[in-house]
């Protein structure tokens, strides 16, 4: 074998025991309320949110243990929650498509509400 077919297949070993990686698929991040909070229920909630919705997102919508409760077009920013029930509550941002159909990017915060 010649120089250059040894260094071709070096090469080609090395590019596919590399992990691949693809280019960013977007992310959520809640910052508020934060995991595990205690929210009142008397209170205003408010849901502080950043969205990065990749390049098949298009906008977000809130959640409340499965509920649609809001349609966001900002990709950064706050939304008053709706009064909630005592308990425990599951709180989501999840990025959708123009057809409002989540794509798998999301965030979620377990609450407490009392």
């Amino acid at each position: 074998m010649n120089t250059r077919k040894i260094l071709a297949a070096a090469l080609l070993g090395a590019c596919l025991s590399a992990p691949v990686t693809h280019a960013a698929e977007g992310k959520v991040t809640i910052s508020a309320p934060t995991k595990g909070a205690i929210l009142d229920s008397m209170d205003e909630n408010r849901l502080v949110y950043s969205v990065d919705p990749g390049p098949r997102g298009d906008h977000v919508h809130v959640y409340v243990d499965d509920r649609e409760v809001g349609i966001l077009r900002q990709l950064k920013g706050s939304y008053l929650l709706e009064s909630m029930a005592s308990g425990q509550r599951d709180i989501c941002v999840k990025v959708v498509n123009k057809a409002h159909v989540p794509i798998g990017i999301q965030d979620c915060v377990k609450v407490t509400v009392k």
